[in-house]
Protein backbone atom coordinates (compact mmCIF):
# COMPACT_ATOMS: atom_id res chain seq x y z
CA UNK A 1 0.00 0.00 0.00
CA UNK A 2 1.01 3.48 -1.03
CA UNK A 3 1.73 6.34 1.26
CA UNK A 4 -1.14 8.17 -0.26
CA UNK A 5 -3.44 5.04 0.22
CA UNK A 6 -2.22 5.09 3.85
CA UNK A 7 -3.11 8.81 4.61
CA UNK A 8 -6.42 8.51 2.59
CA UNK A 9 -7.08 5.30 5.42
CA UNK A 10 -6.13 7.36 8.29
CA UNK A 11 -8.62 10.56 7.20
CA UNK A 12 -11.28 8.30 6.26
CA UNK A 13 -11.09 6.60 10.06
CA UNK A 14 -10.59 10.00 11.77
CA UNK A 15 -13.85 11.05 9.84
CA UNK A 16 -15.50 8.14 10.86
CA UNK A 17 -14.75 8.46 14.55
CA UNK A 18 -15.36 11.86 14.79
CA UNK A 19 -18.85 11.29 13.19
CA UNK A 20 -19.74 8.49 15.49
CA UNK A 21 -18.32 11.02 18.35
CA UNK A 22 -21.25 13.99 17.19
CA UNK A 23 -23.81 11.34 16.52
CA UNK A 24 -23.16 9.64 20.36
CA UNK A 25 -22.80 13.41 21.77
CA UNK A 26 -26.71 14.21 20.60
CA UNK A 27 -28.12 11.39 21.21
CA UNK A 28 -26.73 9.99 24.75
CA UNK A 29 -29.58 10.37 26.82
CA UNK A 30 -29.57 8.83 30.09
CA UNK A 31 -32.90 7.52 31.86
CA UNK A 32 -33.33 9.93 34.97
CA UNK A 33 -36.75 9.12 35.65
CA UNK A 34 -39.48 6.06 34.99
CA UNK A 35 -42.59 6.80 36.73
CA UNK A 36 -46.41 6.17 35.78
CA UNK A 37 -45.82 5.66 32.25
CA UNK A 38 -43.72 8.34 31.73
CA UNK A 39 -39.95 8.32 30.94
CA UNK A 40 -37.37 11.43 31.75
CA UNK A 41 -33.82 11.39 30.15
CA UNK A 42 -31.37 13.53 30.49
CA UNK A 43 -28.11 14.60 28.57
CA UNK A 44 -25.13 17.29 29.00
CA UNK A 45 -25.38 20.19 26.94
CA UNK A 46 -22.13 21.56 24.94
CA UNK A 47 -21.63 24.65 26.42
CA UNK A 48 -23.40 24.65 29.30
CA UNK A 49 -23.15 23.50 33.17
CA UNK A 50 -27.04 22.65 32.73
CA UNK A 51 -28.22 19.87 31.50
CA UNK A 52 -31.00 19.27 29.14
CA UNK A 53 -34.58 16.62 29.43
CA UNK A 54 -36.37 14.84 27.32
CA UNK A 55 -39.63 13.74 28.60
CA UNK A 56 -41.80 10.76 26.84
CA UNK A 57 -45.36 10.14 27.16
CA UNK A 58 -47.96 8.32 25.32
CA UNK A 59 -51.50 9.62 26.14
CA UNK A 60 -55.45 8.41 25.14
CA UNK A 61 -55.97 11.37 23.28
CA UNK A 62 -56.08 13.01 19.98
CA UNK A 63 -52.86 15.59 18.74
CA UNK A 64 -56.05 17.97 18.59
CA UNK A 65 -56.60 17.61 22.30
CA UNK A 66 -53.53 17.83 23.69
CA UNK A 67 -52.74 20.97 21.43
CA UNK A 68 -55.95 22.44 22.50
CA UNK A 69 -54.16 22.70 26.39
CA UNK A 70 -50.89 23.26 25.52
CA UNK A 71 -51.94 26.72 23.38
CA UNK A 72 -53.97 28.14 26.14
CA UNK A 73 -51.64 29.44 27.90
CA UNK A 74 -53.52 31.48 30.53
CA UNK A 75 -54.71 27.46 32.19
CA UNK A 76 -50.71 26.72 32.40
CA UNK A 77 -50.50 27.33 35.69
CA UNK A 78 -53.15 24.52 36.58
CA UNK A 79 -51.10 22.11 35.18
CA UNK A 80 -47.71 22.45 33.94
CA UNK A 81 -44.97 21.47 36.30
CA UNK A 82 -44.14 24.54 38.72
CA UNK A 83 -45.98 27.62 36.98
CA UNK A 84 -47.16 30.19 39.24
CA UNK A 85 -48.26 32.72 36.72
CA UNK A 86 -49.26 32.27 32.77
CA UNK A 87 -50.63 34.64 29.94
CA UNK A 88 -51.41 34.64 26.77
CA UNK A 89 -49.69 37.70 25.70
CA UNK A 90 -50.48 37.73 21.32
CA UNK A 91 -51.64 35.30 19.32
CA UNK A 92 -50.98 34.71 15.70
CA UNK A 93 -51.31 32.68 12.82
CA UNK A 94 -49.59 29.08 14.16
CA UNK A 95 -47.80 31.81 16.26
CA UNK A 96 -48.31 32.73 19.88
CA UNK A 97 -46.37 34.24 22.72
CA UNK A 98 -46.81 33.24 26.54
CA UNK A 99 -45.46 34.99 29.66
CA UNK A 100 -44.62 32.23 32.26
CA UNK A 101 -43.51 32.89 36.07
CA UNK A 102 -41.84 29.38 37.12
CA UNK A 103 -41.61 28.92 40.78
CA UNK A 104 -38.40 28.60 42.17
CA UNK A 105 -37.24 27.15 45.63
CA UNK A 106 -35.92 29.51 48.51
CA UNK A 107 -33.13 31.69 48.94
CA UNK A 108 -33.74 31.68 45.11
CA UNK A 109 -36.30 34.37 43.11
CA UNK A 110 -38.85 32.82 40.83
CA UNK A 111 -37.59 33.30 37.41
CA UNK A 112 -39.90 34.12 34.11
CA UNK A 113 -39.92 34.71 30.29
CA UNK A 114 -41.76 35.23 27.38
CA UNK A 115 -42.15 32.05 25.03
CA UNK A 116 -42.61 32.35 21.38
CA UNK A 117 -44.82 29.08 20.82
CA UNK A 118 -44.68 27.66 17.20
CA UNK A 119 -46.84 25.12 15.50
CA UNK A 120 -45.78 22.67 12.62
CA UNK A 121 -47.22 20.11 11.00
CA UNK A 122 -43.87 17.79 10.05
CA UNK A 123 -45.93 15.30 7.71
CA UNK A 124 -49.39 14.67 7.38
CA UNK A 125 -49.56 13.37 11.18
CA UNK A 126 -46.72 14.76 13.09
CA UNK A 127 -46.98 17.79 14.92
CA UNK A 128 -43.96 19.57 16.46
CA UNK A 129 -44.91 22.70 19.00
CA UNK A 130 -41.77 25.02 19.20
CA UNK A 131 -40.49 26.57 22.69
CA UNK A 132 -38.03 29.59 21.88
CA UNK A 133 -37.26 31.78 25.13
CA UNK A 134 -37.50 35.82 24.42
CA UNK A 135 -35.70 37.25 27.58
CA UNK A 136 -35.88 40.92 25.62
CA UNK A 137 -39.69 40.72 24.56
CA UNK A 138 -41.09 42.64 27.89
CA UNK A 139 -39.43 44.30 30.39
CA UNK A 140 -37.85 42.53 33.88
CA UNK A 141 -40.36 42.56 36.31
CA UNK A 142 -39.36 43.63 39.67
CA UNK A 143 -39.23 40.64 42.30
CA UNK A 144 -38.72 38.26 39.01
CA UNK A 145 -35.75 36.80 37.22
CA UNK A 146 -35.51 36.68 33.58
CA UNK A 147 -34.06 33.48 32.53
CA UNK A 148 -30.73 33.88 30.12
CA UNK A 149 -31.74 31.17 27.77
CA UNK A 150 -34.95 28.71 27.04
CA UNK A 151 -35.28 26.68 23.84
CA UNK A 152 -37.27 23.58 23.19
CA UNK A 153 -39.92 21.62 21.47
CA UNK A 154 -42.70 19.34 21.97
CA UNK A 155 -43.73 16.76 19.32
CA UNK A 156 -46.61 14.83 18.96
CA UNK A 157 -46.91 11.53 17.30
CA UNK A 158 -50.39 9.73 16.77
CA UNK A 159 -51.24 6.42 16.74
CA UNK A 160 -54.23 4.35 16.23
CA UNK A 161 -55.93 5.29 19.89
CA UNK A 162 -53.48 7.23 20.97
CA UNK A 163 -50.60 9.86 21.07
CA UNK A 164 -47.13 9.67 21.94
CA UNK A 165 -45.89 12.73 23.71
CA UNK A 166 -42.27 14.46 23.34
CA UNK A 167 -41.36 16.92 25.57
CA UNK A 168 -37.31 18.18 25.02
CA UNK A 169 -36.13 21.29 26.49
CA UNK A 170 -32.93 22.96 27.84
CA UNK A 171 -32.92 26.42 29.61
CA UNK A 172 -30.62 28.22 31.10
CA UNK A 173 -31.76 29.92 34.55
CA UNK A 174 -29.38 33.07 35.39
CA UNK A 175 -28.38 34.64 38.61
CA UNK A 176 -26.38 32.03 39.63
CA UNK A 177 -27.96 29.11 40.20
CA UNK A 178 -25.84 26.37 41.25
CA UNK A 179 -25.75 23.61 37.96
CA UNK A 180 -25.62 20.84 40.50
CA UNK A 181 -29.33 21.85 42.42
CA UNK A 182 -30.54 22.35 38.75
CA UNK A 183 -29.99 18.74 37.35
CA UNK A 184 -30.78 17.30 40.58
CA UNK A 185 -34.21 18.08 40.31
CA UNK A 186 -34.09 17.97 36.50
CA UNK A 187 -36.06 15.08 35.93
CA UNK A 188 -39.28 16.90 37.76
CA UNK A 189 -40.49 19.52 35.84
CA UNK A 190 -41.09 17.72 32.84
CA UNK A 191 -42.71 14.72 34.82
CA UNK A 192 -45.00 17.23 37.13
CA UNK A 193 -45.83 18.56 33.37
CA UNK A 194 -46.77 15.50 31.28
CA UNK A 195 -49.08 14.37 34.56
CA UNK A 196 -50.48 17.17 34.81
CA UNK A 197 -51.35 17.70 30.85
CA UNK A 198 -52.50 13.58 31.22
CA UNK A 199 -54.91 14.69 34.05
CA UNK A 200 -56.57 17.41 32.14
CA UNK A 201 -57.11 15.25 29.36
CA UNK A 202 -59.17 13.37 31.66
CA UNK A 203 -61.07 16.31 33.03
Amino acid sequence: MSLFDNTYLILLICVFFSISHQSYAQDSWEIDKDKDGIKVYTKAEEGSDFKSFKAVVNLPATTDEILKILQNADGYSEWYGFTKTSILLKQEKGVQYNYVETEFPWPYRNRDMVYRMSVDTLNQEMIKISLKGIPDYIPVKKGKVRMDKAEGYILLQPSVDSTEVIYVFHSEPGNKIPSWLANNSISELPFKTLSGLRKMLHQ
